[in-house]
């Protein structure tokens, strides 16, 4: 679905909803029912996209000057439980604060989305990685 017909939707449901509450004592309709629910998935999704940007953001490079900076987080949420991967970070870079604040949104929405879309997934655990600095960036060990 190309950004602009998302937008296109959201401005839609949003004038209907708007209209509806404007008009006293007025039952919302099943066709408003569905352009809400519509519309707040998809900004579901878009506010799940600009949170992977902000944490993104927040790691960029995981420069360090010691193993000791390194750390992960576990980032998104498997159907089954538990989290997709691993991100590596720097202390010495990263808000640490302001990344877990981000990766717990990221990571509670995107488990409303699993529940809502009924998603699957194996069940498999990822591995916690072991970390190391390569040439003063943090990253996962390679086996």
């Amino acid at each position: 679905m190309s950004h602009f017909y998302k937008r296109s939707l959201l401005l839609l449901a949003l004038t209907i909803v708007s209209v509806a509450l404007a008009a006293p004592n007025a039952v919302p309709s099943a066709a408003l029912t569905t352009a809400v629910h519509s519309a707040s998935h998809q900004s579901d999704r878009e506010r799940l996209r600009d949170l992977k940007r902000a944490i993104d953001e927040e790691i960029g490079e995981p420069r360090a000057d010691s193993v000791a900076q390194c750390k992960y987080i576990p980032f998104g949420a498997k159907p089954c439980g538990g989290p997709w991967m691993y991100l590596v970070y720097s202390t010495a870079r990263t808000d640490e604060s302001k990344l877990q604040r981000l990766v717990r949104e990221f990571n509670a929405l995107q488990k409303k989305i699993n529940e809502e879309e009924q998603v699957g997934s194996d069940c498999s655990v990822p591995p916690e990685p072991e970390l190391v600095l390569e040439n003063g960036v943090c990253a996962a060990k390679r086996k």
